[in-house]
């Protein structure tokens, strides 16, 4: 049946010989117009065009296959209605092969038809994502390897500058996001070097030239604006009836003094203004009848002014222009050596991806653009021949998902266009309220230029603009409340588009009519907001009953999110999208969406699955991180090299090996004495100094030992997958993780594993070494395979899916969750910033004084992307809200929602329909942003007016839409308690149900003494947890909270990795490293965090002390060397552990006056290293809840102290990489404590001082 189009879409149907910009909101249908559209021009009578004369650009690979089945169905109707057409017959075989693509595919078929062109060998291949970043990370180890070979001094200072000690990674994130950033560009090298300009000012007049700082000006008469607004409404407040009048004098003052900024002419003007003015005293005088709620908003709201003036002047006006010229000037070499590094890059990895002869997406389209432009005579850029052919050939370009386009994307199908030939053939169609891959570099202002420069439905115009408003998917509540919020969030500043009346969306769904018999539209939107409050037990525990575990404030959310399902699920109405009938609402009608699912989807999952809901999580992170992926990885590592102890512990623990963790244990303890570090060498020498039955099975150890070298040998000649296939064959691997929970899942993705094995084959790189470094680098990029999919795609389940995977999809009820969660703003924090308009933002760094502070363009820089970022997040929750059919669900958790309205409340004096910019910029989570949207509704009247707010001055326009606030509350019944109980004791609830229907007919006698047996009460729980003998460390870490972070450094111990000699800086500044490499023939490796703090202390033990490191020595440095090269000739330290202190950190060290102090001790032989102790104290001292009269051993090994006139000082060594010395104090204050206690006990004398020496911040700190 024909569709009946509205007259707008019919227009886009229709228009012809214009370039259009279909401005098409969400639900409007514009895939069926744009079907429509390319079937009208097959079968144009006076000018039909073949399908393969189309180059139809989608934004997926399935968006693609979708959009050319529908379009072979719609010409395989059209064949039926005339079978005779010869035309409509030959587009059924001309469709396979039309240009319905993908603007990558486009660039490859323009590639493979002209690699000659550009000198590319047509055998090339197109590397995936993760090969890639192998190649990356290989090219840029080269990079920094040979810029430290010889080093130019401007590298050393740059590397000094914004690197964190040995590490660079903070320097090669950098080069890459410059580079991915130039890669957005047409021309990237053009763009690099007119980023080393960036920095380049002599003059004031030159500043006030630049794109950052124009700017930084409208910031600035921005927040003036709005403070100016904000001092009026106080005014206001202040002149009315019970108004503190006596500010009044005060605030015209404070008005004036925003004019007098908003006049100032020039940054001189406005800095000495903000430098030398202030706001005047508030009055002391008492007024009678003054309303005490209105005086605190008077206040508030002003408190609100000072502070914003005060953000500004720390933004833009901490220091003086000629001070700021400065800055700008000593950044200038830094940005040069960022920019020169990464055009050095880039140059390494094209060559890097010749020679392996792949490409990558990037690359097709910067060699299609090569192949498709060419430079003229006269310098201009202009279109080739190979252009001007497929302009010939195209009769249409037709993008879908134009707001997602970059600039590569727009200058590559313009130049196939025949614009230049005054051909407008280009038809763009997008949302740009969809625009949600800004962190791909999408650029929506593309569209947007078009969207304001287009002529609104003229055809006779050359570039013509449609709107398609109508929504045809939701019900007119959600439809109403997207409009209602978006309307007030969203602005061309933030947002990218102003959300009025062209923007909004109008109802074009038919549905059936709600029943108006209840006392509420069933359909209207909601905003439920769980409290600390909301979970209440109904009973409380009797003496001797557990208490029960509290829920976290995700767990709280997601509870209330399943007893709304659980309401929802066989009662609410939905229509049935295949039938159109009305019918209950089942698991399948129901999505759950998240801004991110990570550290949200188990939770949720676990939480409706307890309470028998059916879930699925589409594309599950954490792949690498499940138990059956992690056994075969850790299997490969040791085939690499068994000299591994933390993977060879895990192989061991399969099933199919059978060690316990006694064993184990066992082994260790009998070859201690060996002087056999490894494990793997601990079990070899065990199997062969013990030929008797001992405590661990001979037979277990020579399968493992003799498996582990047939594999061995294996690695040399089969491939990864056929090695991977033999290894789960022989062991029976999938047999074991298939018989676990989730077993089907477990299989698949062992089967994905291999997969990517196979195309692991495929790739430049080959061998075991490089597919362990091929998952590793996966793992480190963040590049995640996502758990395998087996979900059938009509499964009656939950889905819970991100918001970006949700896109293009419609679900009938969906539930908007975890709004509370903060935006991340870490990328503003960086260092090194920059954006695709305003270029690159650093801090001003002076390693010699040790000063750093932001430069004014650095902040520019970062209130820019925090622009774009929060438009961005603005764009993703208009996505999220328009996948709503019939019923939309907002969720969130409040910790305070007293306090969240009193920071809202004077929003209802707001009159404009807009925001406030401060709200939007201020927000850090979308239910800030939506609560200061619903704020002037009147569904929050009750909600305010109980917590005694006064309610809306201003309210808005369609104030009556139906939205409902519900504050979640919740009583666990006794039932709940116990099955919750249960689960905690690991016990299964179905089990429990059966024992309480078979006990409803046992003997009571029976039945009470089995229930006093079942409730039984371990009479000594007050000593849970106490131990005999602990350790200080223990001690701080559960003082510190840290127990639980240690081991899963424990469990998840970074891999060995081979660091190059341009990583090994300290070592390089210690001694000539190859010097010592043929001495001891160690190689380098990462030390781990405990191996690094272990070599630190052994360091500082060995040190002598000696009066040659005093402080005036001035070859302080060379005999610091001789110590170290003696420790190595000497065999006492590794090079590893000298790698871990190298000279220039000792020298700090002997700068200290602690240090001088420790060498004077040592002169008088009062100087004591590594001291053990025992202390033994009350068990009260550790937990109250412990009885007095046990006592707890502590053990625990003093760093040094040293006598001073008779009394003792105190030091510990400490490596921790901290921010501030405050927060080293914080964490081991409780260990000096017993360090000083155990000190006074042994001597009999009082420690006077206590000092922390960080290595990281190279400095003495006392406690």
């Amino acid at each position: 049946m024909a569709m009946n189009f509205t007259s707008d879409q019919q227009r886009v149907i229709d228009t012809r010989g214009c370039n259009i910009l279909v401005s098409a909101a969400a639900g409007s249908g514009k895939t069926a117009v744009l079907v429509e559209r390319i079937i009208q021009m097959i079968t144009d009578d006076s000018h039909p065009v073949d399908i393969d004369r189309l180059l139809i650009v989608t934004f997926t690979s399935a968006a693609a296959a979708q959009m050319r089945e529908r379009i072979s169905k719609a010409v395989a109707q059209k064949l039926e209605e005339f079978p005779e057409s010869e035309h409509l017959q030959k587009q059924t075989s001309l469709i396979h092969n039309a240009q319905i693509t993908t603007i990558d595919s486009f660039c490859l078929f323009v590639i493979r038809n002209n690699f000659n062109e550009i000198g590319l060998d047509p055998a090339f291949r197109v590397a995936d994502e993760s090969e890639v970043k192998l190649i990356e990370a290989d090219v840029m180890g080269r990079l920094l390897e040979e810029a430290h070979t010889e080093p130019t001094a401007r590298f050393l200072h740059f590397i000094e500058c914004y690197s964190t000690g040995a590490n660079e990674k903070k320097i090669e994130e950098a080069i890459l996001r410059l580079y991915h950033f130039s890669m957005s560009y047409p021309f990237p090298e053009k763009w690099l070097t007119e980023r080393m300009e960036d920095y380049r000012v002599g003059a004031l007049h030159e500043l006030s030239e630049k794109k950052w700082f124009q700017c930084a000006l409208a910031y600035i008469r921005t927040i003036l604006q709005e403070c100016k607004n904000r001092l009026h409404q106080a005014l206001e407040l202040a002149n009315s009836a019970g108004g503190p009048i006596q500010y009044a004098d005060n605030l015209v003052s404070d008005v004036g003094f925003i004019e007098k900024l908003q006049r100032a002419s020039d940054y001189d003007e406005l800095y000495d203004l903000f430098t030398y003015s202030t706001f005047t005293r508030l009055s002391g005088k008492k007024a009678e009848g003054v309303d005490p709620v209105l005086k605190e908003m008077v206040k508030a709201i002003r408190d609100e002014v000072k502070k914003n003036i005060a953000d500004l002047k720390k933004f833009l006006f901490q220091i003086s222009v000629e001070n700021t010229l400065r800055d700008m000037a000593a950044c200038q070499e830094s940005v040069e050596e960022l920019v020169s590094l990464t055009l050095s890059f880039k140059k390494m990895l094209d060559q890097s991806k010749r020679d392996r002869n792949v490409i990558d997406f990037s690359d097709m389209e910067h060699f299609a653009l090569q192949i498709l432009l060419k430079c003229g005579e006269d310098g201009r850029i202009m279109p080739s021949n190979t252009a001007l052919e497929l302009q010939d050939y195209f009769e249409e370009i037709m993008i879908d998902e134009y707001q997602d386009s970059n600039e590569v994307q727009e200058l590559l199908l313009k130049c196939i266009s025949g614009e230049d030939k005054g051909r407008f053939n280009r038809f763009m169609v997008g949302d740009v309220k969809q625009s949600i891959y800004k962190f791909r570099l999408a650029r929506p202002e593309i569209f947007m230029e078009k969207y304001d420069t287009y002529v609104i439905n003229d055809a006779r115009s050359s570039n013509v603009r449609i709107d398609l408003s109508m929504n045809f998917r939701s019900r007119r509540e959600v439809t109403d409340a997207t409009n209602f919020i978006c309307s007030q969030l969203m602005t061309a500043k933030v947002g990218n588009v102003e959300y009025d009346q062209r923007a909004a969306l109008y109802v074009g769904a038919a549905y059936p009519e709600p029943d108006s018999t209840g006392e509420k539209d069933i359909y209207q939107t909601e905003l439920m907001i769980a409290t600390p409050d909301s979970l209440v037990s109904q009973e409380t525990p009797q003496e001797g009953e557990r208490a029960l575990p509290k829920y976290s404030e995700k767990e709280i959310e997601a509870v209330m999110v399943a007893e709304r399902i659980r309401q929802l699920v066989g009662k609410f109405p939905v229509t049935d999208a295949a039938s159109g009938e009305v019918r209950p609402a089942k698991y399948s009608d129901i999505v759950l969406l998240f801004r991110a699912t990570a550290g949200w989807d188990e939770d949720f999952r676990r939480i409706l699955s307890e309470r028998g809901i059916p879930v699925h999580v589409t594309s599950r992170a954490g792949y690498f991180e499940t138990l059956e992926i992690q056994g075969i990885v850790n299997f490969l590592r040791v085939l690499d090299n068994p000299l591994q102890d933390i993977p060879l512990f895990g192989v061991l623990k399969l099933p199919y090996f059978g060690f316990t963790e006694t064993e184990i244990a066992y082994i260790r303890c009998y070859v201690k004495d060996a002087k056999k570090p490894f494990l793997y060498e601990q079990i070899q020498y065990y199997y062969e100094s013990v030929h008797e039955e001992d405590k661990v099975s001979q037979a277990k150890l020579k399968r493992f030992l003799d498996m582990l070298a047939v594999y061995r040998r294996k690695v040399a000649y089969t491939p990864i997958k056929e090695l991977l296939q033999q290894l789960i064959a022989d062991t029976s691997y999938d047999a074991y993780v298939g018989a676990m929970p989730g077993g089907d899942q477990r299989i698949a993705n062992i089967g994905l594993l291999l997969e990517k094995a196979g195309a692991f084959q495929n790739t430049s790189f080959y061998g075991l070494f490089h597919f362990i470094r091929y998952l590793e680098t996966i793992q480190e990029q963040e590049v995640d395979f996502g758990e395998a999919n087996i979900l059938d795609e009509n499964a009656d389940v939950v889905r819970i899916m991100t918001i970006h995977k949700s896109k293009g999809l419609e679900f009938p009820i969906c539930f908007v969750c975890g709004l509370s969660k903060q935006f991340n703003q870490m990328d503003m924090r960086k260092s090194i910033l920059m954006d695709v308009e305003l270029g690159i933002g650093v801090d001003y760094i002076d390693p010699e004084l040790r000063l750093k502070r932001k430069t004014m363009r650095k902040n520019v820089v970062a209130q820019r992307m925090k622009e774009d970022t929060r438009g961005e997040d603005l764009r993703v929750l208009y996505v999220a809200l328009t996948r709503a059919k019939e019923k939309l669900i907002l969720t969130g958790y409040i910790s305070d929602l007293d306090k969240k309205l009193a920071n809202n409340v004077y929003l209802t004096m707001e009159s404009a329909e807009k925001l406030p910019y401060s709200v939007m910029m201020g927000a850090v989570s979308y239910m800030d942003m939506i609560l200061a949207a619903l704020i002037r509704h009147t569904c929050m009247q009750e909600l305010l007016e109980e917590r005694g707010f006064e309610f809306a001055r201003h309210p808005l326009p369609y104030k009556e839409i139906p939205i409902e606030i519900a504050l979640y509350q919740q009583t666990e019944s006794q039932a709940e308690q116990i099955r919750r109980q249960l689960k905690e004791q690991g016990r299964s609830i179905a089990l429990e149900d059966e024992l309480s229907r078979t006990a409803a007919h046992a003997d009571a006698a029976l039945k009470a003494a089995f229930q006093e047996k079942l409730h039984y009460v371990y009479p000594h729980a007050a000593l849970e947890g106490l131990t005999v003998k602990t350790t200080v460390s223990e001690l701080k870490k559960a003082s510190y909270g840290e127990a639980a972070a240690e081991a899963a450094e424990l469990i998840v111990l970074p891999r060995e990795r081979y660091i190059p000699d341009f990583a090994l800086e300290e070592m390089q500044e210690m001694t000539d490293v190859s010097e010592l490499e043929q001495t001891t023939g160690h190689a380098k490796k990462a030390q781990s965090g405990i191996q690094y703090g272990t070599a630190v202390h052994k360091i500082m033990e060995l040190l002598s002390f000696s009066e040659k490191f005093r402080t005036e020595n001035k070859h302080l440095l060379a005999d610091i060397k001789s110590e170290q090269e003696k420790w190595i000739t000497d065999g006492t330290v590794t090079v590893d552990e000298l790698a871990c202190v190298g000279v220039h950190k000792l020298q700090a060290f002997f700068q200290s006056s602690l240090s001088q102090r420790m060498i004077a001790a040592n002169g008088r032989n009062e100087l004591f290293k590594e001291q053990p102790f025992v202390l033994g104290i009350s068990a009260d001292q550790l937990n109250l809840g412990f009885p007095p009269t046990e006592t707890v051993m502590i053990q625990g090994v003093i760093d040094v102290f040293f006598y001073e006139n008779n009394e003792i000082v105190l030091a510990d060594y400490k490596t921790d990489r901290v921010s501030c010395k405050d927060e080293l104090i914080q964490r081991y204050k409780n260990q000096l404590d017993y360090y000083q206690k155990a000190l006074e006990q042994i001597t009999g004398r009082k420690v006077k001082e206590r000092y922390l020496y960080s290595f990281y911040l190279q400095e003495e700190i006392y406690v």
